[in-house]
């Protein structure tokens, strides 16, 4: 794995850069300095971040049929509360499963691992939430056109699709690469932090993401009946 990386109290700040530029210098920190306070601060900025622009370009698409959406305040303090439950909930299936693995792991590891792993897959939702607030404009034109047709006019959905079809695509691209990047990244560094072979990585890896998948149905469900409940 290299050489330790020099002891510094900006660790948790090179940490987070790391994970980008380079994952195994990364994973050298976590393992034996474990920082998560910077992690969880920018994971939770980018995922509210990420929330607002969403709410926003669906308010303005139902603000064309209707009254402007505005962003419950509930809906805001629930997507703030799922940031540390999601949290928790994931360090706990890692810490098992590296436990079952015959891994050296402690939990503080595993939250570690867990927020700067989960900065790429955030930075994936901010980017494709910005990429959707440019694709509006086509959104409400298309609405206008479905609205306020006329009985004896013509209607070119299949042109209006096909206008945004390429932002649709490459919402798509980026949603597999972040997924794809975000995978591997739990799989070497679930490894490298739990002093394990590759393939007990990626094996923890794989089930951290159907229990992930598995809690991500169930705050749905919850947004949901959030959602609900903040309407008259």
């Amino acid at each position: 794995m290299g050489e330790e990386p020099e002891a510094s109290r900006h660790l948790w700040f090179k940490a987070l850069i790391w994970i980008f530029a380079a994952p195994r210098k990364s994973f050298l920190v976590i393992r034996e300095h474990h920082p998560w306070v910077a992690g969880l601060a920018v994971g939770s900025f980018l995922i509210v971040l990420a929330f607002l622009l969403s709410a926003r370009w669906f308010g303005d698409a139902m603000g064309s049929i209707g009254e402007p959406l505005e962003i419950p305040y509930g809906m805001v303090s629930f997507v703030l509360a799922a940031v540390p439950l999601a949290l928790l909930f994931e360090a706990v299936v890692l810490r098992l499963l590296a436990a079952a693995m015959k891994g050296r792991a402690r939990f503080e590891q595993c939250v570690s691992l867990a927020l700067h792993v989960g900065l790429v897959g955030a930075v994936g939702v901010v980017v494709r939430s910005l990429l959707r607030t440019t694709q509006v404009d086509s959104l409400l034109e298309l609405q206008r056109s479905v609205l306020h047709r006329k009985p004896d006019s013509g209607l070119d959905v299949i042109g209006q699709v096909a206008e945004m079809a390429p932002g649709t695509i490459l919402d798509l691209m980026i949603h597999s690469f972040v997924f794809i990047w975000s995978f591997l990244l739990l799989g070497l560094g679930a490894a490298a932090v739990f002093r394990l072979s590759l393939p007990a990585g990626f094996a923890i890896a794989a089930i951290n993401w159907v229990a992930g998948k598995v809690l991500e149905i169930g705050l749905a469900g919850l947004m949901i009946a959030a959602v609900t409940a903040s309407f008259p």
